[in-house]
This record gives structure tokens, sequence and C-alpha cells, in this order.
């Protein structure tokens, strides 16, 4: 199994590799191939400063019983152009006794392949010869690391937990404190303003008397905030240039403690009309159903089918409102794709496992007549989108 990490991307921070390194280094080691045998045998090629690095931790490991048998690690050559190195790998693979089945991160070949002028790209590049020549075939493990990632052991859930702690002060004395200045002074700011704000404050806790080092936190993502009836659940939404409308305010945003993620979203009604209010009720209620339907050793899927269940039998008419899917697990990877709270995944609820529980109604029609007890009487109908994380993160263990 190829396990290799190219180059710094601070654009993308959930590669998979990134997020494989980070959970099995607590570090990221860009321009690393990694390889993993049948027989528990660990290589790993790098130049010197990355594997006196690993070092220390390698002999550790090898002191104790474990399933890494022995821990190869290959200092990246110069003078010969690594090829010695590539030839250890290759026989190490067993590419040298015929055609083989490699595991691989699929998605990030091409990346590796543009890698400049570091160890990866020639390695890749040979790798893609073979399997023009039909010498190899390439399996993809994605999923398979995301499983073994799923389930956190108690430091890791520590961790998670201190990141939603963070999230939580960070929406209570960050953005509630701030929205509510706005709207008290009738300030006039943008959400992508507001945004900002917010995302300063993970960045920096302190600006909230919070007394967390700066290295140890940053944003999951460019806070989301939306009102003025335009609103968008998906956590690819962004902030908008628009002005900040006193009506209904959605957040999100999440907090990374020492690489791991936690997120938090709240809806903010301000003199609601009476249908909105109940319609938020409903989605408080909706969440309860679902919180008791997430126990180890259920199907994913089961949380989805309690929802719908809940609203056949309480408000029928939401049941079309409800998104594609109701969240995800979390971790180092912030959203993992493969964990996703949908009416379709059947893979199993397990202990240790942390989700982010994301209920969300959109589409919600509201007419004129609902609107009548509000000042405020713009369009017929809007597009009205409630969310909430009542809590922000949920494991099993």
């Amino acid at each position: 199994m190829f396990l290799h990490r190219g180059a710094l991307d601070d654009e993308n921070p959930y590669l998979k590799s990134a997020v494989l390194h980070q959970w099995i280094f607590s570090y990221e080691l860009p321009d690393t191939i990694i390889v993993l045998t049948k027989d528990g045998d660990f290589y790993m090629l790098a130049t010197k400063k990355k594997c006196d690095f690993i070092r220390p931790a390698a002999d550790q490991l090898q002191k104790k019983a474990s399933s890494i048998q022995n821990i190869h690690l290959l200092v990246r050559n110069k003078d010969d152009g690594n090829r010695e190195n590539y030839d250890k790998l290759w026989k190490a693979s067993g590419l040298d006794q015929g055609k083989q089945q490699i595991g691989v991160i699929l998605k990030e070949r091409t990346i590796n392949l543009s890698s400049g002028d570091g160890i990866l790209k020639p390695w890749e590049t040979k790798l893609t010869e073979a399997l023009e020549a039909e010498e190899l075939t390439l399996v993809d493990v994605t999923a398979g690391i995301s499983f073994v990632m799923s389930v956190k052991d108690e430091s890791e859930l520590d961790l998670v937990k201190k990141s939603s702690v963070l999230s939580n002060k960070v929406m209570k004395h960050g953005f509630v404190k701030k929205m509510e200045d706005i709207i008290d002074s009738e300030k006039s700011i943008t959400h992508e303003e507001l945004a900002t704000m917010i995302e300063e404050i993970l960045e920096d806790p302190t600006k909230i008397n919070l007394k967390v080092p700066k290295e140890d936190v940053q944003s999951c993502y460019f806070p989301i905030i939306q009102s003025g009836g335009k609103y968008d659940l998906k956590v690819s939404a962004q902030s908008t240039g628009d002005r900040l409308s006193h009506d209904i305010i959605c957040v999100s945003f999440g907090a990374r403690y020492r690489s791991y993620c936690s997120n938090i979203a709240r809806t903010f009604l301000v003199d609601p009309p009476k249908k909105v209010s109940e319609t938020y009720e409903i989605l408080l209620e909706l969440q309860d159903a679902c919180l008791s339907a997430m126990k180890p050793g259920t199907p994913i899927k089961s949380i989805y089918k309690a929802a719908v269940k809940f609203l056949q039998d309480r408000a029928p008419h939401l049941v079309g409102c409800l998104p594609k899917n109701l969240g995800f697990a979390t971790g180092i990877d912030f959203r993992e794709t493969n964990f996703l709270l949908s009416p379709k995944n059947s893979a199993t609820i397990k202990e240790g496992m942390v989700f982010c529980l994301s209920v969300g109604l959109q589409d919600v029609e509201l007419t004129e007549e609902d609107r009548s007890a509000t000042p405020d009487k713009s369009p017929v109908r809007i597009l009205l989108s409630l969310v909430i994380h009542h809590y922000f993160f949920f494991y099993f263990c």
C-alpha cells in the first residue's frame, strides 16, 4: 500500500494524505513516500531531516509488540536520483515478482505527478509506466483509511471536546455579542465582513479572553453567515457581500484544535412570524428524534429514516424540506464523506465515532398571510431555511 504525501497545500487541509499524516505523526511530512507491506514492513523515503524527525518514534515502536514489524527509513539521495531507494521500494512492494495489486489514495495521484522536483514525481511516473504496461493494478484505499480513522481513542476524543468547547465559546462570546451590537446600533455590515471578524477570533481566541495558544487553533472553514431570505444548508455555502438583514440569521463555523475539528451552527430569529417560530420548534424536536436514533450498532441510514418518520407523524408537509443528508462524521478530517448521515449509507455507528449532526429544513414556504403579523412585508414567498446544531458534536464511547 502506497500512502504518499505531496507538497504542502494550505488551500486543501483535508487531503486524505494530510489527514493521515496528522493522525500518524501529528505532523505533515510533505514530499514523502510511504510503503506499507502485507508483512507489516513500513518504508518511508524522505529527506534526512524528516527521517531524523521520525527515527525516535520508530525506535520506540519497534521495541513494542506491534502489527508493524520493521520500520525502514530511506534518506533521499540526489546523487543517483533515488534509483537505489526506488529499487528497494519496488522490491518491498513485490513489483519485481510480477503483477501486483497496489493500494493508493487514487485522487491524489494527479497532484503527486505535478509535485515538482521532489522525490514523489519520479516515483509516480515510474508507477504510471508500470500501470500502462499492465504490470500492476491500483486499488483506491481512501475509504479504508477513513474507516480505520473513524473510531477515536480517548486522547482523540479529548481533543474533539476541547475543539467543541472553543467553537461554543466563540459563538457565545464572539458572534452573539457582535451580532447583538450590530442589531442594537443598526449598523450596516455585510455577511462577509462579519464572517471575517469571527474567523479572526477563531484564529486568535485571546480576542475574547480565551487563553488558547494561537499555534494550536485554526478555523475549519471560512464562517458562513446568511440572512435576508437567501439560505443554503450545504457545507460548501459561502458568506456573501449582501448586507446583514435583521430577520432570520443563520451562522455556521468550526474550530480546529490541534488539527481536530468541531462545528457549530445556530439560527437567530429576530421578531419572527408565528409560523417561523412554530417550524423552528418542530426542528428542535426533530433533532431530538435523530439523537435518539444515534446509537452504536445501528446503521447510519437509520438516522435519516428516523427524521422522515418523525416528520411524517408530526408535520408531513416538511418531509420534502429535509436536505440530502443530516450531517457527517468528523475528526482530523472535517467532513468524512464515507460517513454522511444519508438515507442510503449502510455503514454502522461504532463506539468512539464523532458526528456533526446538522438537522435542517430548506425551502419552507412562507406566504403573505404567514408574514402579516410582522412589520416587514417583503415578498409573497421567500426561501426560509432553518438549521440548528443544538449541540455541536456527538461521540459514542
